[in-house]
């Protein structure tokens, strides 16, 4: 892995002497490679697309890069210390003056992935830039509450969290304005790229792999599952393990982050955590459950999508882009509120008979790989020609 901007590759050898030619030279870039989420499956689609292309991020760990199949393409503009790789989180308020300083090389189109400050990005020739978006930066946007409930904590710290969340706001919405496009993944992340930026935004819904996600001849066992990081507010991991504390029901957690450790200390025996999770294990377990929970409001969520393509149902929060993926009473439940009461009487109530795992697959399979990759290709080429 690249740990800083100095490395040259046998990647950008290329692309630079493709000059001249029609085909757009891109760079790609993207927040964090710390985890294996949604955002870097995406992110792994992308570098398939466009696989002259080198990859930039932030910083990334050897694991993910390595998982994505982009060694030797990926640039990490951080090192990635064990210790930096813990805390980042915290040092949010310094990315965006740094990546200020930075350039990455020249290149037709710098295409982002951005949750958060990819779209800070800036090519030495100030190439035009395709920012794929997840939802502006959430903490200064849309979960501004929940974030300075967690974070912070009494009157000092509450005022401190919301003059850095107003200063980010000015900051990211600046930035956003020499974007040349913008995408999002669901209208959900769209209207919110609308109302924080000003800016129009088209809907180009993820790539799902339906063949990788595929039911199985296996039946589903006595297990529920929920699958994603584990952070807090965004996530909601904590109302879920605490919902099964008054079930008699098994949840699997699968995942990594920040909030591993004190979940474990707060779950109850039938919690069971398995950590971080390769593609076939993961698959296993989606094939397998009796449904996965889901109760943050995601600005898409693979996960239901995902786990849909394997013909198991979802128990989902009704916020977000699961309005857009979960169809009540054929793929799923959608519930109102998000706290620990409102899990445990959905899953009281939940019924596997209830619910057809072919209905369940052929609805995924709307989520085409295919349909991505050709309308991405498009938009990169649109953005090199000038036609933002």
């Amino acid at each position: 892995m690249a740990r800083g901007m100095n490395t040259h590759t046998k990647d950008q050898d290329e692309l630079h002497a493709r000059e001249g030619t029609s085909t757009p030279r891109v760079i790609i870039g993207h927040d964090f490679m710390e985890t294996y989420g949604g955002a870097e499956r995406i992110v792994r689609e992308m570098a398939r697309i466009f696989p002259d292309a080198p990859l930039y991020a932030i910083l990334g760990r050897e694991s993910v890069v390595h998982r994505m199949g982009v060694d030797g393409r990926f640039h990490g503009l951080l090192a990635p210390r064990p210790s930096l790789l813990r805390h980042y989180r915290a040092l949010a308020p310094a990315f965006p003056p740094y990546l200020s300083r930075v350039r990455l090389p020249s290149a037709d189109v710098l295409l982002t992935s951005s949750y958060a400050f990819a779209h800070h990005m800036r090519t030495e020739n100030n190439a035009p830039q395709l920012c794929y978006c997840y939802a502006p930066l959430r903490f200064a946007w849309s979960m501004e509450s929940d974030y300075r409930a967690h974070w912070a904590g009494g009157p000092v710290r509450d005022r401190a969290f919301d003059a850095m969340a107003s200063w980010m706001r000015r900051s990211d919405r600046r930035v956003a304005q020499r974007v040349a496009r913008y995408v999002a993944l669901s209208e959900y992340a769209a209207r919110q790229v609308r109302d924080a930026y000003g800016r129009e935004c088209e809907v180009l819904p993820p790539p799902v792999d339906t063949d990788l996600f595929r039911p199985s001849d296996h039946g589903p066992e006595d297990f529920f599952l929920f699958c994603g990081r584990l952070v807090e507010p965004y996530k909601q991991p904590t109302i879920a393990v605490r919902a099964f504390a008054e079930l008699d029901a098994k949840l699997i957690v699968a995942g990594d982050g920040p909030e591993l450790e004190r979940l474990r200390r707060l779950a109850p025996p039938n919690v069971e955590f398995v950590g971080h999770l390769e593609d076939e294990e993961l698959v296993w377990h989606m094939q397998r459950c009796q449904a996965t929970i889901f109760p943050s409001r995601d600005d898409f969520g693979l996960i239901p999508v995902e786990v849909a393509a394997c013909g198991r149902p979802t128990l989902a929060f009704a916020g977000g882009g699961a309005l857009e993926t979960v169809r009540p009473g054929v793929t799923g439940v959608l519930f109102e509120r998000q706290d620990v009461r409102t899990i445990v009487d959905e899953v009281r109530r939940f019924r596997s008979d209830d619910y057809d795992p072919a209905a369940i697959r052929e609805h995924a399979l709307g989520w085409s790989s295919h349909r991505f990759a050709a309308r991405l290709r498009d938009l990169v080429a649109e953005v090199a020609a000038g036609r933002s």
